[in-house]
């Protein structure tokens, strides 16, 4: 399964612009005498709207089960540069995903996946997915909770024992 959060990405090179628009708009109308009180909504706007798009994290991210290996992905080309954060990139065996969490906040959404390492611990990974729609949440959800099940009953699906499914009676 493949999930991409291109179309957000695609979206925010013209909100900053606008945004930046906004804030440089209010700094010239402040020159003119009068003006700073009719305009101060426009910086605040802008400004507002900046601070957003950094809490709310990278624009894109990227999931693919196919093959044999999860690979997670969150990258922004804009914010990118100054957050190293925001870019991020794991690759694992799938038999190796102990489980996931999603936490939930206000202006954002958080995946913290748990890994087995080679050593017999467990690895914490998170990232940024603000910007996934509600569908594209829960398929991916859905995809992790499938293969962190396989990984906690040693690949095998769960429900009948060997057992009774050969027709074995006591």
């Amino acid at each position: 399964m493949k999930i991409n959060s291109k179309p957000y990405a695609k979206l925010y090179p013209i909100v900053l612009t606008f945004a930046i628009m906004a804030i440089l708009a209010n700094m010239v109308l402040s020159f003119f005498q009068g003006s700073l009180t009719d305009s101060w909504y426009l910086g605040t706007a802008g400004i507002i709207v900046l601070i957003l798009m950094v809490l709310r994290g990278p624009s894109e991210f990227k999931y693919d089960s196919e093959g044999e290996v999860l690979n997670f992905t969150t990258t922004d080309p804009i914010w990118g540069k100054l957050f190293k954060n925001y870019n991020k990139h794991y690759e694992f065996p799938k038999r190796r995903l102990n489980g996931y969490k999603i936490r939930k906040g206000l202006l954002r959404r958080r995946l913290i996946i748990f890994i087995k390492s080679r050593s017999g611990g467990i690895k914490e990974r998170s990232m940024l997915i603000s910007h996934l729609s509600s569908s594209q949440l829960s398929s991916l959800a859905n995809s992790l909770k499938k293969y962190s099940h396989k990984s906690k009953n040693g690949g095998r699906k769960s429900g009948k024992s060997s057992r009774e499914s050969r027709g074995a009676t006591d």
